[in-house]
This record gives C-alpha cells, sequence and structure tokens, in this order.
C-alpha cells in the first residue's frame, strides 16, 4: 500500500518529514568531542550481532484468534442494497478442525451473524441461531457457542464446514465495504462500491480469521445492478441475470490473506493491453496476461500513460525475481475516495485518481509519483501477495521492499529522473528524521494490540524498510541481492514468511551472515551518528558511532547498540573504499595529498556523518568547486542540517556553507535549501519581526537570482531536472518576496482565469501560479481559484491540478478567509482524503497560519472526528499536521493537556512523535538564538 500522507505530491513540505528540526544541548567547533568522551560510561554495549540483546519483536499473541480452526477456502455470497446501504451475506468456511472445541471464535466487526451451522465429514452436528453468538467490541471477535463439543477424535484433524448467514452495511468510512462518489455514464453524480481490507478489515464484510498468516482460497459471487461492472481479484466465472440485478461469480483464487481479497462495483470503462508476464509456454515464450484500466467512464481518455507504465513494469518486475506474474488477469482501478494513494489487492490493484489520471496537463512531479506508485504495488503481487508477512510486526517486509522497488523500476525507466537522489532528501530524510525520536520504533516493531496495526503504515516502515534494503543490495551487489530475492519468493510462495527467512536467503546467495550484520538495524530503533576526528596529523581518522537522537545526546542505556555501518569512504583523490565499522570506535587512513574526505558515498548508508569545522570548511570548498557529485552534496548538507537543529554543530556553521551551495545546480540541493530557510523562518518567526525579515532577505538572495536566471519557460531539449529546478526555484522567490516573481504569477493567474482555453504557462508552474496568486492577491484571487477548483473542466484542469486550486484556497494571508477555507474542508466539496490537502497548504502558507488551525482544530475536533473516522489513519495524519509546526514548549504543554482526555488510539504513535518534535524546535531556538542573530547582524 502507499504510504497514506500524500500531501507532498502537491509541493507540501512535511515538516515531521524533513531533518530540520531543533535538539537540546550543543557543542561549538569541532562536533562530537562531548559524544565521544561517554564512550565507556554505562552499560557494556551489545555486539552489533545483537547477541547480549534480547530481540523486541517477539509476537505479541495478546489479540491472535485459537488456531483450533484453519480456513482452508471461504465460499462468500455478498449482496449489498446500493440504495439503503445494506447488505445481506453468506459464507460457506472450509476449514480443518484441529482439537476438540465448544465454541468457535472468528472475526467480526459491524456485521450480525443471524444463522451458522457446522458440518463435520458433511453430516450437520450443531446448528445455532443468534442467541448462541456474542461479539467482543475490543477484539473484533465473534464467538460462537455451540449446543455441545465437536471434533478432537484421536486429536486428529478433521474436515469442517460453517455456513454462515450474515446481514451487514456499507462502511460510513474508506475501509470495509464503501462507497465512493464517481459520476455515471450520463455525468450525474453516482457511487461505485469498493472495498479495502487492509490491514484488518475483511471483518467488517464478512466473518473470517482476519490475520495475514491465515491463508486461504477464495471463491466470490456478487449481486449488483445489471449496469454495473463487477470486478474482483479473479476474472468471471459467469453471470447470472435477475431483472434489474444480476449476481456475478468469479473464478477460483489461490491462497492467499483475507486483507488482498477485494471488491469494485460501479459504472465503469476500461482500456487493456496485453503483457507478456505468464507462466512460459512450451516454446519458452511467456503467456499473455491481459492488463486492463478501470476508471468513471468520463475519465477513460485520461489513462493510457498509466497502461503503459504498467505493462512496463510487470514485465520487468517478471524478468527481476524470474516468477512469472501469479494470477490470470491484472486490473488496475481510478478509486475517487482511496484512504491510501495505492492498494495492492492481488490482481484488482486500486489507486487514487491522481495516481493514474496523466494527461499532457499533468505536471512531471506528478508523473513521476505516478510511475513510482505504480511499481510499487505492482511489485507487491509477489512481495506482499505471492509471500506474505506472518504477522504485521514484519510489515517492513512488505512495504520497505514495495518502496526500493518503486524507486528502483521509477530509475530504470527513466534515468534522467535520478529518482535515487530525490529518495535521498525526501524519503530518507523522513525515515532518518523519525527515526531520531525517543517515540520512534524498532523497524521489527512489536504490536501492542489490533488497534496499533495501522499505525504502523509509518515512515519507518516504509523509508528506513526501503534505505536498508538500498544499503544491504549495495553491500551485496544487485546480482547477488536479487539472487537471494528470487530464492525467497520461490521458498515460501502462496505462504508466509519472516525477517530471518529473507537474510536465510540472501546469505545462501552471499555466503555472508546478513542475519549478523542487519539485526542490529532492524530489531532495535534508531542508528547512528559517526563522529569524525581529524586533529592528527598522520592521516588517521578516528571514528566513533553513538545513537542519533534530535535532542541531542543519549543516555548511556539509549546508547547500547552498536551498528554495523558501511563508511563508503571517498576522497578528492581516490574512490569510495568500502571498508566497515563493526565496533564502538575505528579508524580509517587518507591519502597525505587529499584536500578533502566524504564518508556514506552515495549516501547508501542510513547514518549521519559528524565532520570537524575544519573539514566541513575543506567540502564546502570542494562543493563550491563541483567536485563532488549532487547525491553526496545532499549528504553533506543534509547532515549538517540535522547536526545543527540537534545541537552538534551551531547554526551559523550551516549558514556559514549557504554561499558554497550556490554553484549547484541539482535541484535536490536547492530543494533542501528552500525547506533549511523555510523551517528556520517557521521556528524563529514568532520571536521577531526583525528575524523574519532578515531571513526572508537571506532567501531571496539565494533564490531570486536563481528564478531570473531559470526564466519562465522550459525549454524542449534541456534536462528534465533542470525543469524541475525552475519549478522550485519561482515559489521560493516568491515566498521569500520577489516582487518580480509575484507580479508576473499575479498576472499569469489572471490570465488564464480569463482565457480558460489559452494557458499562458507551462503545466509545471500551475500549482505554484495558484498558490502565489491567492497568498498576495485580494480576495478576487481566492474566489477564483475557487471556481476553478469547483469547475475544473472549464479550465482543462488536470486532478493534481485540480488538487493544486485547493490548496491554493488554504494559502490566504486573510485570517477570515483560513477559517472559510476550513469550514469549506469540512464540507461535501472536499473528500475526506483530501482534507490533510487543505491544512498542508495553511500550514506552511503563514507562519500565523498555525495558530488559526489549531483554535479551529480544537473547536472543532468531533466534526473531525465525525468525517474521517475515529479508528482512521487520516485522522492520525491531520493531528500530526495541525500541531507539527509550533516551535516552543508552551505549546508543546497545551496540546498535551489538551488531547489528555481524548481517544487517541488512532495517533498514540503521531501525538508524541509531534510533540517531541515542537520541543525539539524550542530547544533549538533557545541553544541558538544568539548565534543565528549574531550571524545575521554581521553579514546583514
Amino acid at each position: 500500500m502507499a504510504l497514506k500522507p500524500d500531501v507532498s505530491a502537491f509541493g507540501v513540505s512535511d515538516s515531521n518529514s524533513e531533518a530540520t528540526v531543533p535538539e537540546e544541548g550543543g557543542v561549538d567547533g569541532v562536533c562530537g568531542d562531548d559524544m565521544s568522551a561517554k564512550a565507556g560510561e554505562g552499560p557494556e554495549p551489545a555486539d552489533f550481532c545483537g547477541k547480549t540483546i534480547t530481540h523486541n519483536n517477539d509476537l505479541d499473541t495478546t489479540d491472535m484468534l485459537p488456531t483450533s480452526l484453519s480456513p482452508t477456502h471461504y465460499d462468500i455470497h455478498l449482496h449489498p442494497n446500493i440504495e439503503s446501504g445494506h447488505v445481506v451475506g453468506s459464507v460457506a468456511i472450509d476449514a480443518m478442525l484441529n482439537e476438540r472445541v465448544e465454541r468457535i471464535v472468528l472475526h467480526a466487526k459491524t456485521i450480525d451473524i443471524q444463522s451458522v451451522t457446522v458440518y463435520l465429514q458433511s453430516a450437520v452436528v450443531a446448528s445455532v441461531g443468534p442467541e448462541a453468538i456474542s461479539y467482543d467490541a475490543e477484539l473484533e471477535t465473534a464467538v460462537i457457542e455451540l449446543p455441545s463439543a465437536v471434533g478432537g477424535v484421536a486429536d486428529v484433524p478433521e474436515c469442517a464446514q460453517l455456513i454462515i448467514a450474515f446481514t451487514g452495511m456499507v462502511s460510513d468510512g474508506m475501509y470495509g465495504l464503501y462507497y465512493s462518489k464517481c459520476r455515471d455514464r450520463s455525468g450525474e453524480m453516482s457511487r461505485m462500491l469498493v472495498t479495502q481490507f487492509q490491514a484488518k478489515c475483511a471483518r467488517m464484510v464478512f466473518p473470517c480469521w482476519d490475520e495475514p498468516a491465515t491463508k486461504a482460497e477464495f471463491t466470490l459471487s456478487l449481486t449488483v445492478p445489471t449496469s454495473f461492472t463487477a470486478l474482483s481479484n479473479m476474472p468471471v466465472a459467469h453471470t447470472a441475470d435477475h431483472g434489474a440485478l444480476k449476481t456475478v461469480y468469479f473464478e477460483r483464487s489461490p491462497r492467499m490473506s483475507t486483507y488482498l481479497l477485494a471488491i469494485v462495483a460501479g459504472e465503469l470503462d476500461y482500456i487493456e493491453a496485453v503483457s507478456c508476464s505468464g507462466p512460459h509456454t512450451s516454446s519458452g515464450e511467456r503467456q499473455p496476461i491481459v492488463c486492463r484500466i478501470y476508471t468513471p467512464p468520463a475519465d477513460i481518455d485520461k489513462v493510457q500513460f498509466s497502461l503503459d507504465t504498467a505493462v512496463r513494469v510487470l514485465e520487468r518486475l517478471v524478468d527481476m525475481f524470474d516468477y512469472a506474474y501469479p494470477l490470470p488477469k491484472l486490473d488496475l482501478v481510478a478509486v475517487p475516495e482511496l484512504e491510501a494513494g495505492g492498494m495492492e489487492n492481488w490482481g484488482l490493484v486500486l489507486f487514487r485518481t491522481v495516481r493514474l489520471f496523466i494527461t499532457k496537463q499533468t505536471s512531471l512531479w506528478i508523473r513521476q509519483k505516478a510511475v513510482y506508485v505504480i511499481a510499487h504495488e505492482l511489485s507487491h503481487q509477489w512481495f506482499g501477495n505471492l509471500v506474505t508477512m506472518a504477522w504485521w510486526d514484519d510489515l517492513w517486509l512488505n512495504e520497505g521492499f514495495a518502496t526500493w522497488i518503486g524507486i528502483y523500476m521509477t530509475d530504470q525507466l527513466y534515468p534522467e529522473w535520478r529518482r535515487w537522489d530525490h529518495f535521498v532528501i525526501e524519503d530518507r530524510q523522513a525515515a532518518l528524521s523519525a527515526d531520531s525520536l525517543r517515540s520512534s520504533h524498532p523497524i521489527q516493531v512489536t504490536i501492542k494490540g489490533s488497534a496499533d496495526i495501522d499505525q504502523v503504515f509509518d515512515s519507518i516502515t516504509y523509508y528506513k524498510g526501503c534505505s536498508l534494503i538500498r544499503m544491504l543490495s549495495a553491500h551485496l551487489g544487485i546480482d547477488v541481492f536479487m539472487a537471494g530475492v528470487r530464492a525467497y519468493l520461490a521458498k515460501h510462495a502462496y505462504s508466509t514468511a519472516t525477517t530471518s527467512d529473507l537474510w536465510q536467503a540472501l546469505e545462501c546467495a552471499s555466503g555472508i551472515d546478513v542475519a549478523c550484520m542487519m539485526h542490529s538495524w532492524t530489531a532495535h530503533v534508531g542508528y547512528p551518528v559517526i563522529t569524525v576526528d581529524d586533529s592528527a596529523d598522520d592521516n588517521v581518522l578516528q571514528l566513533h558511532q553513538h545513537r542519533y537522537l534530535h535532542s541531542g545526546k543519549p543516555t548511556p542505556e539509549e546508547d547500547r547498540i552498536v551498528w554495523w555501518v558501511p563508511l563508503g569512504l571517498m576522497t578528492s583523490n581516490s574512490e569510495a573504499a568500502h571498508e566497515i565499522l563493526h565496533k564502538r570506535s575505528g579508524h580509517v587512513k587518507v591519502p597525505a595529498s587529499a584536500r578533502w574526505f566524504k564518508l556514506n558515498y552515495d549516501n547508501a548508508g542510513l547514518y549521519r556523518v559528524c565532520y570537524s569545522r575544519t573539514a566541513l570548511q575543506r567540502l564546502a570548498v570542494a562543493i563550491q568547486q563541483g567536485e563532488l557529485r549532487t547525491i553526496d552534496v545532499v549528504g553533506v548538507l543534509n547532515d549538517t542540517l540535522a547536526l545543527v537543529t540537534s545541537g552538534y554543530l551551531r547554526t551559523s556553521a550551516l549558514l556559514d556553507m549557504l554561499a558554497s551551495f550556490k554553484t549547484v545546480d541539482g535541484y535536490v540541493v536547492w530543494q533542501i535549501l528552500g525547506f533549511f530557510l523555510e523551517n528556520l523562518f517557521l521556528t524563529w518567526a514568532d520571536r521577531s519581526e526583525t528575524i523574519r525579515d532578515q531571513i526572508r532577505e537571506l532567501a531571496r538572495s539565494m533564490f531570486a537570482p536563481k528564478a531570473a536566471a531559470l526564466g519562465w519557460t522550459h525549454r524542449v531539449d534541456e534536462d528534465p531536472l533542470v525543469a524541475r529546478l525552475r519549478t522550485i526555484s519561482i515559489p521560493r522567490a516568491a515566498w521569500a518576496g520577489d516582487t518580480s516573481v509575484i507580479d508576473q504569477a499575479c498576472r499569469l493567474f489572471t490570465e488564464f482565469y480569463l482565457n480558460p482555453d489559452d494557458k499562458p504557462f507551462h503545466h509545471d508552474f500551475t500549482a505554484s501560479i495558484f498558490e502565489i496568486a491567492v497568498r498576495n492577491g485580494d480576495d478576487i484571487n481566492y474566489a477564483r481559484v475557487c471556481e476553478m477548483y469547483e469547475d475544473s473542466q472549464r479550465w482543462h484542469l488536470s486532478e493534481d491540478h485540480r488538487m493544486a486550486a485547493l490548496g491554493a484556497m488554504a494559502s490566504s494571508r486573510n485570517e477570515k478567509l483560513m477559517w472559510q477555507t476550513l469550514e469549506y474542508a469540512l464540507s461535501d466539496h472536499v473528500l475526506p482524503q483530501d482534507i490533510n490537502i487543505v491544512i498542508g497548504f495553511m500550514i506552511s502558507s503563514h507562519y500565523r497560519s498555525k495558530h488559526v488551525l489549531w483554535k479551529w482544530f480544537c473547536i472543532n475536533y468531533q466534526r473531525v472526528v465525525d468525517r474521517l473516522g475515529e479508528c482512521s489513519a487520516l485522522l492520525g495524519h491531520v493531528v500530526g499536521t495541525v500541531i507539527g509546526e509550533f516551535a516552543n514548549e508552551e505549546m508543546a504543554t497545551e496540546i498535551e493537556a489538551w488531547f489528555a482526555d481524548k481517544r487517541t488510539t488512532a495517533f498514540d504513535r503521531t501525538l508524541p512523535q509531534s510533540l517531541e518534535f515542537i520541543r525539539v524546535r524550542a530547544a533549538w531556538y533557545y541553544r541558538d538564538k544568539d548565534d543565528v542573530s549574531d550571524w545575521f547582524s554581521k553579514y546583514a
């Protein structure tokens, strides 16, 4: 599943995914001396293989079902009433009865079981009604009390069958079986039926064993209106007509987990293509697999690019895995209302419309995101669906690998996009930022209960998981790594696996003790910072590793783990040397003639590097002279930024380096510079008008010349990343107050509004122009962009630009319009999944907007909960965005107190992380306020 907080696609910076957050404690000058002096204190460090540390991911079976029955096949029939939302259903469950039982316990939530009949060896042995059935709302189970014990003779498993009749309702949230708004063939607003079962919502639609390891085969039938197209994981077997209704019967599926079962039904059209991805024929060629994309009828002309991408990706995945696509068909469906960016249901993959609707008007960045998400979800057809994690504590096996494949595949298809460069500044940073908190969790995370499952779909699982796979594949070599992956898939096909199973396969392929190398990375929270002492005169670098925390120094107890660290040392006159640091301290030698050195070549390792100020100055010269590749410049900049905010370096150390980055053309470097200046502004902005003006002036001195040099016109023959740099520089220059950019953007906006058929700018600038025009214009521009959002077809807006119009509405500096937009976000004009787009744009639009947003949130909290659902993952994302930009202890205390009497089950990981970020920013400000003030006074 594509990660849910998806606002970054529209240019919103999620501050919690950046490394630019403040920390307490600080050392001026050479960093790390105080840290390394403490190496001998406290408990003995753990061996990096983990031999002296107990695994912290022991399976918590508290909420897991009894194993007395093991289902092997479900035959499900569902008849949803499209008008009333009432669902009548039945399921015949074939199972192995493993022991004698007096009751049957299975998952059921928001459904009412009407009757249960139990067969053993085709004979009825029990039959009960509703009076014999009780429900546990917390465990989300139904307990069926039998009249007498059945089975278990001589402890030999017996074949059993349960026939269960039940009723339910279509869900009012984006989970279980729910409605999504769409337009029918006549253009009228209609509804389609959609399912979202991951992680634990199949139980809302039919009684089942709703756990990933309890795989079974599925046969499904669905009664719907005759005008509907009905889809599921498998092809249609046959259809029976009943007047205005029809029942669609689907073929039997292979063994899979309940969360991968899926249904879509509505008025849909499709386009199709053939992919050579099936099993080999006798002639050695692969059998064709029909790939289709389904959309509401009016949108079918928007998905050709996505279909072509899906076919290319599928064929490449078959070659990578050396394993045929396991099902007879592949359908992709554009769903207007979907909680995540995509969902990997086996053979029926669902996407938000913005991820499939790619037209000539779509910006380059959204096109890149579409390719990535398609590759991510299709890789799950093997890694997650064919082989599934045994329990949710190993979710990273699914999502970390799919994230890596998504980026790897995008880079293979479009190398000119340099997708790994962007991974380093955004996704890897999200992992490093989140994992530097005391409130973080190990990648193999203990699941405290079923309510905890949804919250581990986070940046640690996705992006730290991806980063570790990238680090490991770089160390082993891609060919060896993929050989291990192929063996893993072949051995565990149609079954489940654990992290240790993957390590075992990679060890067999490489001859290296992978489990020993990787244990500290997956079983424990955090990652190291490598401090470099280059003060000796013998060209030897003394290295020390300690756990990195945003809030400064770890306690001895927090600093027990020693990681296996690939150093990747490069110098001005030598290639990268692949040495390993696997102890608390070590050393490496650099050539005497080296003018500079850098650790973590290619940013492949998941750690920070803390250089002395002298070493940083030498790297700054090398950067200015173009001696480092962009991805390594990004590494230096990101690490310095993080070390500034955590107190290893003063903020002035990074401010001193800014001039050296002006000569770098890589857009990823300028994106980080923009994030840094924005975060510096938002952290300092509430304190003084003078510092606000100084930070904006600094930003203007950097971005205004860049925007002016690049201009507003893309050239046909230029590098696409130059175009990307242009689209970054223009809005940053406007944010910094460049009047020439602001005036031009407002003029272009007015021209476009008045002449919808004659767009006077490239579509890559649409989002920025909308935002600049509303932020710097009057109420008329606000009303106009609202009109564009509501009538997007008149202005020929692509789906991503329609969302950009929504975000622009939230960019006004007028407090009255802020309130008006927030009310609008809770109206039927805005889908629940898009509320966080409004909040994300608003939080970054003006330094005072976070206070307006918090006040509105407190007043309207229950309305937000009702709109999103109390257990929705979206609620957690909204909470994190609303409170994420504050930077003082008083607000942290106020927020903590306000939530004290609220039910925080859906965000009890997000809340403490956000509070920790607030306190880290506050510490950054109080530690470095004089340092920053002095720097600006000196260089004003």
